[in-house]
């Protein structure tokens, strides 16, 4: 048998780390930030303890970084509406359709969220990174609201 490539071991350190981000996500989601520990998410992630620690320093790190991901995905979504084709008006309509259907596909994001504003546990860098990125989204919601103001189509 031959050893491994160096392609194939970076295609199984994503894989791990993946499968890390995905199951803490969901226990982060219905345990919540303080009730989870990691020895929860490398079981649940089916790797080891020390493996889980070989990918991330601590919880905080895994909240922090599926907070990052849910943020970016929030992000992208506002700048794909502020470029649809259409009126302000078709722009929300959209915008809304996505954020709704999102929320249906996974959940556990938007409760991750909530636990980062409202859980007191969670690290304060990690409260205020949320807090700066959720304004941005409001910023990009307030215009796209303000452009179909003007265009009438809005009343507010």
């Amino acid at each position: 048998m031959s050893p491994r490539t160096e392609e194939t071991n970076a295609r199984i350190r994503v894989e791990q780390k993946e499968r890390i981000l995905v199951a803490a996500k969901a226990i982060f989601a219905h345990k919540g930030f303080s009730e989870t520990k990691m020895s929860d998410i490398a079981a649940a992630a089916n790797v080891s303890y020390g493996l889980a620690y070989h990918y991330f320093a601590n919880k905080e790190a895994i909240f922090t970084t599926l907070l990052q991901y849910a943020l970016q995905g929030a992000l992208e979504l506002m700048q794909r509406a502020r470029v649809q084709t259409g009126t302000p008006w078709d722009r929300l309509r959209w915008l809304t359709s996505e954020i709704l259907r999102e929320a249906q596909s996974e959940p556990e994001y938007e409760m991750l969220i909530l636990q980062a504003l409202t859980n007191n546990a969670v690290p304060q860098e990690t409260h205020e990174m949320v807090v700066q990125e959720s304004q941005l989204i409001h910023q990009s919601l307030s215009q796209l609201i303000i452009e179909g103001q003007a265009a009438r189509e809005v009343v507010g």
